[in-house]
């Protein structure tokens, strides 16, 4: 009987180095511009374990932030339960949501400017994914209550506010000197004014 070995093993101290070595790259590069190459010269990893392990540039760049973004998601999830209806149910999460980028501009950098859109949009593995289903599922229930405004559906409400949020986040990436507390209370009477019956 043959026993069938993982060949995609990455030893942990060596994931964690490939990892540090590609959201530091990432985050000052833009995607196009960084090649596999690069990162293996830096982190000290064959490309050959890469292709392997990830398969391709998007899977690597979305795998070292996976785990970040699945926290920020719960601990949005676990704050926004605590708000008594849809309207601050979408602020809050907006808050911790917007603290997260303030506080970590290297992984803002590679969700806002380095992850095709595509990604974001099609890929059901994706945590924003996930986030946007559940922002979808909070107007519609707030919407069945006639609290949320509902002349337009809950899946496009949701898909104007996530990309608000994107074009915003990149925004406040991109401008010199751009105020994070300024960039947050836009999106947040931004919001309430488009959810607001």
């Amino acid at each position: 009987m043959t026993v069938d070995v993982d060949r995609r093993t990455i030893k942990p101290e060596a994931l964690e180095t490939l990892r540090r070595t590609i959201l530091e790259i990432f985050s000052s590069g833009m995607y196009q511009d960084v090649g596999i190459r690069q990162i293996c010269q830096e982190a000290r990893v064959s490309p050959q374990t890469v292709y392997k392990y990830f398969g391709n540039k998007e899977e690597m760049l979305y795998a070292c932030i996976k785990g970040d973004l699945e926290n920020l998601y719960a601990e949005a999830m676990q704050a926004a339960r605590s708000a008594d209806n849809t309207v601050d149910k979408c602020l809050v999460f907006l808050d911790i949501w917007c603290e997260f980028y303030f506080a970590n501009p290297s992984i803002a950098r590679i969700v806002f400017l380095n992850i095709p859109q595509a990604y974001w949009l099609g890929q059901t593995q994706f945590t924003h994914v996930a986030l946007h289903d559940e922002t979808t599922r909070t107007i519609a229930h707030g919407q069945s209550e006639g609290l949320v405004w509902d002349e337009t559906s809950a899946e496009l409400l949701g898909q104007a506010i996530m990309g608000m949020a994107h074009r915003l986040l990149t925004r406040w990436l991109m401008t010199e000197n751009a105020d994070s507390a300024e960039t947050k209370q836009a999106l947040a009477k931004s919001i309430r004014k488009l959810l607001q019956p």
